[in-house]
């Protein structure tokens, strides 16, 4: 897509299409001079015109070789009373290690559950250390003396998460 400008008139606040330049060179400083009569400067796109229609061709992908049948009939060996207990148990262990009183380990294990798809099992744990080091912090973040783990781990979590956290020192 070749830009070169045009030179109008202060109130004209509309973008026309103009024919491409005979020029080679589309952007080259004697086109733009040779327009220079008017009072304004515009820049144009020299292409098509948007009355054309753009046809994308598609991936062609190949259909599925599993039915919809045979994908609904699939069964799992991880069903039932043992392996709901476990996930509860598992829950347990994981909500446990949140409560623990040192913020890094806290905050790599939010991310570490962020990053397995796992962590909308502990929101309401997750906000409540997120806003707890949040208060605890915000007045202070220039005298911290973190490691530069722990410090961009803390920004990014709290970012995500929708806290508002200066970006300058």
């Amino acid at each position: 897509m070749a830009l070169y400008c045009q030179l109008t008139s202060p109130p004209s606040l509309t973008f026309k299409r103009l024919p491409p330049l005979k020029s080679s060179l589309v952007g080259s400083s004697t086109n733009i001079v040779a327009r220079a009569s008017r009072s304004a400067l515009k820049c144009i796109a020299a292409t098509k015109t948007s009355e054309e229609t753009i046809v994308r061709r598609s991936a062609n992908y190949p259909p599925s070789i599993w039915s919809h049948d045979y994908v609904q009939s699939l069964t799992s060996n991880y069903v039932g009373e043992p392996f709901t207990k476990r996930v509860e148990k598992l829950k347990e262990e994981v909500r446990l290690m949140l409560n623990s009183e040192d913020p890094l380990n806290q905050l790599e294990l939010i991310d570490d559950l962020e990053r397995l798809g796992v962590s909308y099992h502990f929101q309401d744990e997750i906000k409540r250390i997120l806003n707890t080091i949040h208060n605890n912090n915000s007045s202070n973040y220039k005298q911290r003396k973190e490691s530069l783990h722990a410090v961009t781990l803390e920004f990014r979590l709290l970012r995500q998460h929708g806290y508002d956290i200066p970006t300058g020192t």
